[in-house]
């Protein structure tokens, strides 16, 4: 079974449409292909980030347009999408892959997301309203809930709708876009952090950047968002310094360099 299984029909002209349409009334092939390549941009983002389609997929252009049953312009417009946001890329000879974030380029994520959060969440906490403070409580919620369960997707996406709720509750267009470009990168640090930290422990750190939103002084909201990202890069790099140590160091029974 496919991981995408919604099928989209292309709609031709309506027979039953009167002959004295304007011309050009019944080319609606620009709107339509507009639309199908949103939809299945939309798809294979979400396929992305949950996991169904892991790095390294090949994603292959001809399968894709039977598969949603259009033509494979929306597919390669859908796929130059998602280059240009970072989701795919393509290389000669090996068509077009679900990117691969290397550790040393999530390494160089962490400060930049941090910069840019901070500033949404400043931004955030002198105009949030009480509704999009209880939103965020309530995925605070759905993250213990799914911490409980031990369900590591339900609580990657409860995460991420926290961080886009601040993005979005700054008001800033061009950050929220240039937060949008971000999205596989904040999605793999996340599971990433989920290696060093329980569920619980990743849920609960959530708590301190709700209550600076809350007490609405941008001076430590943004504090707190830096320390929230940052943090999770701090253990990366600890964890990426011993292993190089553990690595330099002579085997059992081997003598020194």
């Amino acid at each position: 079974m496919s991981i995408i299984d919604n099928r989209y029909e292309a709609s031709g002209p309506d027979a039953s449409e009167p002959d004295d349409a304007a011309p050009g009334e019944h080319n609606a092939q620009p709107i339509e292909r507009r639309v199908f390549r949103d939809e299945i941009r939309e798809k294979l983002i979400d396929g992305i980030l949950t996991g169904r389609l892991r790095p390294g997929t090949r994603i292959v252009e001809t399968k894709l347009a039977q598969q949603f049953g259009v033509s494979q312009a929306p597919v390669r417009e859908a796929l130059r999408d998602l280059a240009l946001y970072g989701f795919v890329v393509n290389s000669p000879f090996r068509g077009t892959r679900v990117r691969r974030i290397t550790p040393e380029e999530l390494l160089e994520i962490y400060p930049i997301r941090a910069a840019l959060e901070g500033v949404a969440a400043a931004a955030a906490a002198a105009r949030i309203d009480e509704a999009t403070l209880n939103q965020l409580e309530d995925l605070i919620a759905t993250m213990r809930d799914a911490a409980a369960r031990n369900d590591q997707w339900a609580q990657v996406n409860a995460d991420g709708a926290f961080h886009h709720t601040i993005i979005t509750a700054a008001g800033n267009r061009m950050l929220e876009h240039v937060w949008q470009t971000m999205r596989l990168s904040v999605t793999t640090c996340v599971t990433h952090s989920l290696t060093h930290r329980s569920l619980h422990e990743i849920t609960e750190r959530h708590v301190p950047v709700l209550e600076a939103l809350r007490s609405r002084d941008p001076v430590k909201a943004e504090a707190a968002i830096r320390r929230h990202i940052e943090e999770p890069g701090e253990w990366i790099r600890a964890a990426a310094a011993a292993t190089a140590t553990a690595d330099a160091e002579p085997s059992e029974g081997e003598p020194p360099e």
